[in-house]
């Protein structure tokens, strides 16, 4: 086999390489052009706030988690817990995740010096 033979199959080997690798980026970054929603937004429909003290609770962590004072990493896992832990409890008493978020993000928020 020549020098030229190997480089010709060399040049295909690499196209056929790198064409799921293209493919896979492209389907990728089409997946994260999804709609974005505000951190607000998450927490009132996903924790099913309702009165007018949990809402100021929410603007609260909200403008904490803007002014960067309150990392977003911990409203997120507050808010999946708190999510996880309403289901397992809602047959026997009908509990909504914010019952849950409040206290646990207070609690959790203590730990690192930071007063809800």
């Amino acid at each position: 086999m020549s020098l030229v033979g190997l480089l010709r199959g060399l040049l295909v080997a690499i196209t056929f390489i790198s064409l799921p690798t293209t493919a896979a980026q492209a389907a990728t970054s089409a997946s994260q052009q999804g709609r974005k929603i505000s951190l607000r937004d998450q927490l009132n429909l996903g924790l099913k706030v309702r009165t007018k003290g949990e809402k100021a609770f929410i603007d609260k962590v909200v403008v904490l988690v803007e002014q960067r004072k309150l990392p977003r990493v911990l409203v997120d896992g507050t808010f999946l817990w708190a999510r996880e832990r309403a289901v397992r409890h809602s047959r026997s008493r009908g509990r909504r995740p914010m019952v849950y978020f409040q206290p646990g993000l207070i609690q959790r928020a203590r730990r690192f010096g930071i007063k809800l």
